[in-house]
């Protein structure tokens, strides 16, 4: 497992749990053998780490303690080379300004290698989803990340086992919890520095804020959508996004009188092989589907050609919910 954020502490937290609370998650199905950070150490043990081991041995400001006896000291790419492990989990940071990287050439490192990837990293598959997809086809190996949209919510599922046949037109959606919280909070008057405070002690706000309010974060999420629904190869970089300053542009107070929100809106279109792609600061009113999204919640609406509209609503998820996604991911691998 590369990255050790919140994501990877709570994974690893389900899997010490004494009664696990997804029972298919069997403690001798999977064995952690490694977990590596970008600059708090790793831990590395062929035979095996225990959860609970990883835990206490993991220091908030220190990292991971270097006295302990399964310590590694190497670099990643030759623990990628050479250590014993059948599936990489990448779920280090999302870096935009790197177009993906390190983590792009990690997952292609481990699919060259013959070994499945699960990510919830965003970067890689917002830049360069068609490569690592044929990457996975031609090592006869799965590259899976259900938890990079909607955090656990079985996005791609759904629409890779639940919409056969159906050809997805568009989307629309609020993807990013953190913009749709803090203009909640906006809506009352809350300061910006106290409603990120508010965020970040929700652990809902990436490495680099501005990942969020710059529309960055969103932005990667509708590229991911695009790639995967319409054969695309959109980057985040291609699609016009609107930021969280331009928030208090607009009269938020008046516009509550009116019954009208402000929503951060991600769309993408296929017309005539064209993609069209934006995250927009949009006004709603009471009839829109996207009204009652409150906090830290998201919704994806789906128009296939042989569909009614399908909405798909994810309420106030926590850590626990984008740490289910990669279980989902590693179950599905494990019943091969």
């Amino acid at each position: 497992m590369i990255g050790f954020g919140n994501v990877g502490k709570e994974l690893i937290r389900l899997f010490a749990e004494p009664k696990p609370r997804f029972p298919a998650l069997v403690p001798d199905l999977l064995t952690i053998t490694g977990v590596v950070t970008k600059s708090h150490g790793a831990l590395y043990n062929p035979r095996g780490l225990s959860p609970s081991a990883i835990l206490q041995t993991y220091r908030q400001d220190a990292g991971f303690d270097r006295n302990s006896s399964d310590f590694y000291s190497g670099e990643i790419p030759e623990l990628l080379s050479d250590g014993d492990y059948d599936i990489l989990v990448e779920l280090s940071a999302l870096n935009i300004r790197s177009k993906g990287e390190p983590a792009f050439t990690y997952i292609k490192q481990a699919l060259q290698k013959g070994r499945h990837v699960v990510t919830a990293n965003k970067g890689p598959l917002a830049f360069h989803f068609k490569e690592l997809r044929e990457l996975a086809k031609k090592s006869n190996r799965l590259l899976l990340f259900e938890s990079t949209v909607m955090d656990g919510t079985p996005v791609f599922n759904l629409i890779k086992h639940g919409l056969r046949g159906a050809s997805v037109l568009s989307f629309s959606g609020i993807l990013n919890s953190t913009t749709n919280f803090l203009s909640e909070l906006s809506e009352r008057g809350i300061s910006i520095d106290r409603a990120l405070e508010s965020a970040r002690a929700k652990g809902i706000v990436e490495a680099d804020p501005s990942d969020d309010l710059d529309g960055w974060d969103a932005a990667a999420k509708t590229a991911i959508l695009c790639n995967v629904l319409f054969d695309s190869e959109i980057t985040p970089f291609q699609i016009p996004r609107s930021t969280f300053e331009e928030i208090f542009a607009k009269d938020i107070r008046r516009s509550v009188e009116q019954k009208l929100r402000w929503k951060f809106i991600c769309e993408g279109t296929r017309v005539n092989q064209k993609i069209h792609a934006s995250v927009k600061l949009t006004p709603v009113d009471e009839s829109h589907p996207f009204y009652r999204i409150n906090g830290t919640s998201s919704v994806l609406r789906i128009e296939a050609d042989s569909l009614a509209p399908l909405t798909i609503v994810q309420e106030n998820p926590t850590v626990t919910d984008t740490a289910y996604g990669v279980i989902n991911d590693l179950l599905e691998i494990t019943n091969l």
